[in-house]
């Protein structure tokens, strides 16, 4: 069955006014994670996430 969108149209820009928080949002997202990435003994092993993805070789 062939799919009725286009598919420029799936990733064409959004036409009309934002959620006004939503940049703010955004950025503050975007801004955690960075700091978060700068903890590495925070960060999980990949062989962690490996076995916990069942992708170990």
């Amino acid at each position: 069955m062939k799919p009725d969108a286009i598919p420029a149209e799936k990733v064409s820009k959004h036409e009309g006014p934002y959620d006004p928080g939503y940049a703010a949002w955004e950025r503050a997202k975007i801004e955690r994670g960075l700091a978060q990435s700068r903890d590495r003994a925070a960060m999980i092993p990949v062989e962690q996430v490996w076995r916990d993805l069942k992708l170990e070789g």
